[in-house]
């Protein structure tokens, strides 16, 4: 697991969703659970550039859709995972895809936890938490 280091008030995050009303969902969510509205980022699609310039070092907590344009959430993992300066960044998989073996997947691909879409805006804000103090959380339901 990578560094445990913050609260949610602490903490900053991003959001990789190319779907404009999951991203309004996550980033109310994440408010609700105490991250600053300003420490909460959002990408559409492939997060490198974001992640190796300005937002680089900030990022505690990728939210990672495994479906986007482009390049899918297993790619963009190992791109993280292989640069040094992300490396320790937790990355967490969103999707609406909950079979086992997708879950499997992901745990195998190096993902730090799995939330499943649609979000469950009751327990989200305790799932953020225990993920940011090092927690894994896999989370599978519809």
């Amino acid at each position: 697991m990578p560094r445990a280091i913050r609260t949610p008030q602490e903490a900053t995050v991003l959001i990789v969703e190319d779907d404009p009303s999951n991203m309004l969902v996550a980033q109310k969510l994440l408010q609700v659970a105490g991250v600053k509205p300003d420490h909460i980022y959002g990408a559409a699609g492939d997060p490198l550039p974001l992640l190796q310039g300005e937002l680089q070092g900030r990022v505690d907590l990728i939210l990672l859709d495994l479906h986007l344009p482009g390049k899918d959430g297993y790619t963009i993992l190992q791109e993280i995972r292989t640069d040094p300066l992300l490396a320790d960044v937790i990355v967490v998989a969103l999707t609406a895809n909950v079979m086992l073996p997708n879950v499997n997947h992901a745990q195998e691909a190096g993902f730090d936890g799995f939330i499943s879409k649609p979000i469950d805006g009751r327990r989200f804000a305790d799932w953020i938490r225990r993920l940011l103090v090092g927690e894994a959380v896999w989370i599978i339901e519809h």
